[in-house]
């Protein structure tokens, strides 16, 4: 693809403003991509990524604070630690230390609000097409296509009874 691009910028067709184009595209896209993952100062989430050394600057309200403490003089928790991933670890402590998983998991998965609006909007755009444009029961349409609940086809259709002939 790079050598075509290459071949297609060197002919004669405005490769000036594509090339400018490109650019200020992907300069946009950098400046979104420092917007979502922050690069300075990411000292604050050292207790995330290591939750058994002490960390001062870590910015937790005092309860988390205090689990945090509880949990890094645990031997049983940071051994484990060692042989899961940081993910695998917070989701295990969940029962034991619910503030302090949460806190840890909304610092690591950052975009978990932005999939289910995308799946719909997907949805969204698959259901209504040039074929069927038609808005009324779209919400219902919609719940069906972005609920993870598979339905019961099976069971739906045995309570149905078929209208019997005349």
């Amino acid at each position: 693809m790079f050598s075509e691009l290459h071949d297609f910028l060197e002919s004669d067709m405005n490769a000036n403003s594509l090339k400018e184009s490109i650019t200020c595209h992907l300069r946009s896209l950098l400046d979104k991509f420092n917007q979502y993952f922050l690069t300075e100062n990411v000292e604050p989430f050292d207790w995330v990524r290591q939750p058994f050394t002490n960390c001062s600057s870590n910015n937790l309200p005092s309860e988390l604070e205090d689990a945090l403490i509880e949990l890094s003089s645990d031997r049983t928790l940071q051994a484990s630690f060692a042989s899961k991933t940081l993910d695998e670890f917070w989701l295990s402590v969940v029962q034991e230390y619910p503030g302090l998983s949460k806190a840890a998991m909304d610092i690591l998965t950052p975009f978990g609000s932005t999939y289910l609006c995308e799946k719909t909007f997907s949805s969204l755009a698959y259901i209504k097409n040039k074929y069927r444009c038609r808005l009324n029961s779209m919400e219902e349409n919609l719940h069906v296509a972005v609920s993870s609940i598979d339905p019961r086809i099976d069971l739906l259709c045995s309570r149905k009874q078929a209208h019997p002939s005349h």
